[in-house]
């Protein structure tokens, strides 16, 4: 009897696989044309945005602090 309970655990989640499987591979319904555009332009302005947040301990850079030079725009104002 305790061999029939411990065959049937691996025998439901087989079965729950296939399952899982059968609806998570099936076919989907052709997209709409004008929901595929409009998801595609959402990604676009969404990639074009830039953040304004430091990394990770790290402060803001200013685009130009350094020039051809190498000397810092507050250091050379001081």
């Amino acid at each position: 009897m305790q061999a029939i309970v411990w065959w049937i655990i691996p025998v439901v989640a087989t079965v729950v696989a296939v399952v899982w499987v059968s609806i998570a591979n099936r076919p989907r319904p052709p997209a709409d044309t004008t929901d595929s555009v409009a998801e595609h332009e959402r990604f676009r302005a969404a990639m074009e945005r830039t953040l304004h947040r430091a990394p990770l301990g790290g402060q803001l850079e200013d685009e130009d602090d350094d020039d051809d030079d190498g000397v810092d725009d507050a250091e050379r104002d001081a």
